[in-house]
């Protein structure tokens, strides 16, 4: 029985030209992401890391955060109040003297608890560097010299919460899983287990954070109350000059006598 005739040839203009350029890479294989240190991604159900060795905070701390922050400020306005921030610390756990804000809701003869309370919060902002933005809380009512309402940022309460639970991580543990099932958030994900969380202790970077923060807020302080005096200083010294000028009588300084 005879074969399949031959293949006829291609006409003139039909020859096989090669692409120029150099060939496309192939796609690495698991072998090759394992050479280059690049395990391929976790499941998104999947818990790991919050926090790195240093206390600082993982993307998936962050990520976390903001899925808080997202419950916390539903009308999306990017901050929240003090009373938000309050009650998410009561959520995690926080003892009544580590509650900035509702630990220095005192009534004042002169300002309203509220506003005690904000000037101490704000200062803890501004000395932990925490983002933040600062409001009115009663427009016309006298303030606070350096007061105001502090509204926390979205990026303000993921660094906070990464120093507080690096500060403490059992405490950070239970505080967690309450909020999880307080705010609904990552259910499917399942209790978070304590493992991802640092072992104990409070790293020395955060320990020096914490320090450079105390120093910052009493000098923070002092400045403010020594221009504080110098103010009501100013302000008598122009009370007396203006007596002086309305009446008939002057004031002698001992020292110029």
């Amino acid at each position: 029985m005879s074969g399949p005739p031959p293949i006829p040839p291609r006409p003139p203009g039909y020859e096989f030209r090669a692409l120029s350029g150099p060939p496309l890479p192939s796609r690495p294989g698991q072998s090759q992401q394992q050479q280059n240190g690049a395990p391929p991604p976790p499941p998104l159900t999947a818990w790991g890391p919050l926090s790195y060795h240093d206390g600082r905070a993982t993307p998936l701390m962050e990520s976390l955060q903001a899925a808080f922050f997202a419950r916390l400020d539903p009308q999306n306005t990017g901050t929240i109040t003090p009373e938000t921030v309050s009650a998410f610390l009561d959520v995690h756990g926080f003892a009544p003297e580590h509650n900035i804000w509702k630990a220095n809701l005192r009534p004042n003869a002169m300002f309203r608890p509220e506003d005690l309370a904000d000037f101490e919060l704000k200062a803890a902002f501004e000395a932990w560097y925490l983002e933040h933005r600062v409001a009115v809380r009663y427009p016309g009512r006298p303030q606070l010299p350096y007061g105001g309402m502090p509204l926390l940022t979205a990026r303000g309460l993921a660094d906070m919460m990464a120093v507080e639970h690096a500060g403490d991580p059992e405490r950070a543990w239970r505080g967690i899983n309450a909020a999880l099932r307080r705010y609904g958030v990552w259910p499917e994900r399942g209790p978070l287990p304590r493992s991802c969380l640092l072992a104990a202790g409070m790293p020395p970077e955060v320990r020096r954070r914490a320090e450079e923060a105390g120093a910052r807020s009493r000098r923070t302080a002092a400045e403010r109350l020594e221009a504080t005096r110098v103010r009501f200083a100013l302000q008598a010294e122009g009370r007396r000059h203006a007596e002086e000028i309305s009446g008939d009588y002057y004031y002698v300084r001992r020292d110029d006598v």
